[in-house]
């Protein structure tokens, strides 16, 4: 195979762009880029040529069918074949030719079907050579080569043609990260900072955007001229929009500035003030027409906020609306121009219509607007298009949120949605249709590099990502860590970058830090908050043993992509944990409170300094002010009056006191008879006792076993703070239930704690059998016996999504069923105690209703019985609504929960779980007698018998 050489001895190849071509202007802004990625590898700087007489030796044409008139040769002369490519949207070939013109060996051809698809070209060889498209957003520094070669066969790519038609991002939320550091860095949000937005859109094989609007108005706020930034992205090829509330090329904040200009009511209102925001429109309209965008059209109230009326004048209001907003656009030549309408929140509502109105969803006015739905801005969408409605010929659009900023809580700190997340909601919404417009919210940009590249990978290949995507997203985030790192550094340090990537997001996932509490995490059951506090060491730990591992000069990329979000946000929850053991201890008088209130001041100065650290210090100060948003204990929606936990200090008495705190008890002992949860010979368990003090004195202890089946890590010592006694069962001494005692001395007391042991018989169990322990049988949902599909539809993994585990979800995600009968359904084998009344608590992810009137419902059976029909969403849920306390508890516990009642006889059970609605995400089963004890995640798993 050939070589082709790109850089080599001090000398690179030229980059030839035709001045001709219509998209020169663009080309040569992105051809400048590109020798400047050349120049960070080699520190070799290529010309970027313009003339065909200056080229020689080896070179790199790029350009688009049609514009480039060295390109059209080779393809007139049948050298260069653009079949694959030719009037495809965003396509790209790269091919090296030989000797393309007299004096010139060989040429690197980058052809696009047009001017995005040249520039995905380009950047596609500037991944080759090592850049990632985080390259200036997330510091990550290419390795330095003296060459760059490639063989033919690397260079020799064709492109495929994007998945969704429009895919980019949403700047909002942007202050005070966001804006801080731009203001300090830019001047303002002008041409020169995005600049860098565009480029790093491309790199990611974007082509859309929102721009910031809290404060800036992007037609506005050029530098050197007004129309700057529109133009700038005009050049680049980078598709523009307003946000959803935003029509007709306005800003919000330009309303608020130039009002006057259009009379003296200032209102933002259609109904009262139509004339003036009309010819607001219309200025709009002139100024930016020549630019290629996308149009919004609608209108919400002042501020993002709904329009005052009742919900039949706000649908004739908006109907009135759109349709001047369609009369300027044909004045203004613009009629056949993309245009979207966002369906959010209560628009909702409007497009459904109500009994005495017609909604827009029937309203043929929109026939030619791409419908864009939405999420319910925590990352599950709010509705999909019907199988009727799917193939509008306007197309649908999603408008989904990595970052929010209202009730029930914002959330604008670093990444809180995993990419099991993303994969599963957005997956579905490309099932349902939505293919023409994918748009994120992603706040500051920083720290969302991780899910903004997944999420435009997603978008770009679906083919690759989605329908091939499932349990994928282990292998992306190893790639994802390969493109910044994989040059630096072992593949076993890559495969630790994305155990600690993977494990933070799921952390985060199932709760987010600015709603992570002191109380969140159960410090009495299921050992809960231990377990928890765990895990967040664990990331801690590894982050920090990767971060010293990764050579210097990458630590600064590391640590803004990798390091912070990690270990800030497990410091969060460890903080909060901490707090949480601070509040048990003082209220049982141990003085281990006063250990956990220096831990939390540990975790409150961890916070304070790594948020400096990156303000102030890293990439040698060059993101001041980035890291500036409140992300510790909400009180209200907003970050307002936002606190670190409450601590509590206890004064110890001047003696000695004992105090014993039995794992999973609601109260402490210093003195009597305790009882620790059963032990049983499947689990080979083992549980703790915490022997503490509530004096100064330090005291001597004694632990005693009744029998030598018992064991104890620690027999003896000395306690001046406390200390963990770890109880387990030598099981080669038990053949047979029974029971003994431990007795623990101290400081004058003494506590007899009895235990006692199950020995269950398995001889005859099935395979993947459940038993009853502690009086629960609690299963993860991918642990079944059976699973049974019908009609083509079957319930699948999906791994690692979820609070726990993972999760099982129904495939394809469009089939619903009216009986349980015709639905797949999964099998669990358990067995049970006693003869008693049951309750089934059922974990599913917190998804929406699909479609206006559709439920989210599942059926249930336990071996002959009827089966038992339950909805995951009461009636009086209402997706989206800061009112509707069912919603906001399940997006901030990141879960549905629902339970049905049963009476079984003692013995061996078959569980059935039917689905019947799709979109129904089962994570988690758990069989209890009475109440489950509170806590976040629920019992661990049973005990299960396995072959």
């Amino acid at each position: 195979m050939k070589n082709v050489m790109i850089a080599k001895l001090g000398k690179a190849a030229a980059i030839y762009i035709d001045p001709k071509g219509k998209d020169y202007k663009g080309l040569k802004l992105v051809a400048n880029s590109f020798v400047e990625d050349i120049n960070m590898v080699t520190g070799v700087t290529p010309k970027v040529v313009n003339v065909i007489e200056e080229l020689k030796e080896t070179i790199v044409i790029a350009g688009s069918i049609g514009n480039n008139d060295l390109i059209d040769s080779l393809i007139l002369k049948g050298i260069l074949d653009v079949s694959s490519i030719k009037d495809k949207r965003e396509c790209y070939k790269i091919q090296v030719v030989e000797k393309p013109i007299e004096g010139i060996e060989k040429a690197v051809v980058i052809v696009g079907s047009e001017k995005r698809g040249t520039i995905y070209g380009i950047y596609r060889v500037s991944e080759l050579i090592g850049v990632s498209p985080w390259v200036y957003f997330g510091d990550v520094v290419p390795v330095k080569k003296s060459e760059l070669v490639f063989s033919e066969e690397d260079l020799n790519i064709t492109s495929k043609e994007p998945s969704v038609k429009y895919r980019g991002f949403f700047l909002n939320d942007e202050w005070p990260s966001l804006g801080s550091w731009v203001t300090n860095t830019f001047g303002d949000f002008n041409e020169e900072f995005y600049d860098k937005v565009f480029q790093l859109i491309l790199r990611l094989k974007g082509n859309f955007m929102w721009p910031a609007m809290w404060s800036a108005v992007f037609s506005e706020n050029g530098k050197s001229y007004p129309l700057a930034n529109a133009e700038l992205a005009d050049t680049y090829g980078i598709v523009m929009g307003t946000s959803h509330h935003e029509p007709m090329f306005r800003a919000g904040e330009e309303w608020k500035q130039i009002h006057h200009k259009y009379g003296e009511n200032e209102a933002w209102d259609f109904s009262s003030n139509a004339d003036a925001i009309t010819k607001f429109w219309e200025d709009g309209l002139k100024r930016n027409k020549k630019l290629e965008s996308l149009i919004t059209i609608g209108m919400r109230g002042e501020q993002d906020s709904a329009l005052k009326g009742s919900e039949e004048e706000n649908i004739e209001l908006l109907k009135n609306i759109i349709r001047t907003q369609k009369r300027l656009l044909i004045e203004q030549g613009l009629n056949n121009v993309p245009k979207v309408l966002t369906i959010y929140k209560e628009v909702e509502k409007y497009w459904y219509g109500t009994d005495k109105a017609e909604g827009l969803r029937t309203w043929n006015e929109l026939d030619d607007v791409t419908i864009m739905l939405a999420d319910d801005n925590f990352a599950s969408v709010r509705t999909l298009p019907t199988e009727k409605e799917r193939n509008r010929k306007a197309g649908w659009g999603m408008y989904y949120h990595f970052d929010y900023h209202g009730g029930p809580r914002s959330y604008e700190w670093v990444n809180t949605t995993p990419l099991e997340k993303v994969w599963e909601q957005m997956s579905m919404a490309y099932d349902y249709g939505v293919r023409d417009i994918w748009i994120v919210n992603i706040g500051d940009l920083k720290p969302m590099e991780f899910p903004v590249s997944y999420f435009l990978d997603l978008a770009y290949d679906f083919e690759t990502w989605g329908i091939n995507g499932r349990n994928k997203t282990k292998e992306y985030t190893k790639k994802w860590a390969l493109q910044q790192f994989g040059n630096a550094v072992k593949e076993d340090l890559i495969d630790g970058i994305e155990s600690v990537l993977t494990d933070y997001t799921k952390m985060s996932g199932s709760r987010k830090p600015e709603v992570t509490y002191a109380s969140t995490y159960s410090c009495i059951n299921y050992n809960e908050a231990k377990r928890v506090l765990e895990k967040v060491i664990d990331i801690e730990g590894k982050a920090q043993k990767y971060y010293e591992q990764i050579p210097e000069v990458y630590k600064d990329a590391y640590y803004q992509l990798v390091y912070y979000p990690s270990v800030a946000s497990a410091n969060v929850i460890k903080m909060q944990i901490c707090a949480g053991l601070n509040n048990l201890y003082y209220r049982r008088k141990s003085i281990l409170a006063n250990n956990y209130a220096l831990l939390v001041e540990e975790c409150k100065e961890k916070d304070i300094d790594m948020q400096k650290y990156y303000n102030e210090s890293m990439s040698a100060g060059k993101w001041k002010g980035m890291m500036s948003s409140p992300h510790i204990g909400y009180k209200e929606w907003s970050p307002d009056g936002w606190t670190y936990p409450e601590i509590y200090s206890v004064i110890p008495e001047k003696r000695s006191i004992m105090i014993v705190d039995i794992q999973g008890t609601e109260e402490a002992y210093n003195e009597g008879i305790a009882e620790l949860p059963v032990f049983t010979n499947l689990g080979k368990e083992s549980y703790f006792i915490t022997i503490s003090n509530g004096g100064s004195t330090e005291f001597d202890y004694k632990v005693e076993t009744s029998s030598d089946f018992i064991k104890v890590n620690s027999m003896h010592g000395s306690i001046s703070t406390g200390k963990d006694i770890i109880v387990s069962i030598d099981w080669d001494k038990v053949s047979k239930s029974l029971d003994g005692f431990i007795t623990i001395s101290g400081s004058g007391k003494i506590v007899k704690v009895k235990i006692i042991v199950e020995v269950i018989d398995i001889t005859d169990l099935p395979n993947r059998t459940f038993i009853e322990t502690h009086d629960v049988v609690s299963i993860e949902a991918e642990h079944t016996a059976n699973n049974i599909a019908k009609s083509n539809v079957e319930w699948k993994v999906l791994e690692n999504y979820g609070r726990t585990l993972s999760s099982m979800k129904m495939f394809p995600t469009t089939v619903s069923f009216e009986k349980p009968e015709q639905a797949p359904y999964l099998e669990y084998l358990l067995r049970v105690n006693n003869d008693e009344e049951y309750t089934l608590t059922t974990y599913v992810a917190p998804t929406n209703n699909l479609y206006e009137n559709s439920r989210l419902k599942y059926a249930v059976a336990f071996d002959d019985e009827s089966p038992i029909i339950a909805d995951t969403l009461p009636k009086d849920f209402i997706t989206g609504s800061y009112d509707n306390d069912i919603w906001c508890d399940g997006v901030l516990e990141n879960i549905h929960i629902t339970t049905t009642k049963h009476r079984l006889s003692k013995g061996m059970h078959r569980l059935k779980f039917y689905g019947l609605d799709a979109g129904v995400v089962l994570q988690k089963l758990v069989l209890s007698k009475g109440k489950l004890k509170d806590s976040f995640l629920g019992p661990e798993e049973s005990l299960y018998y396995k072959e």
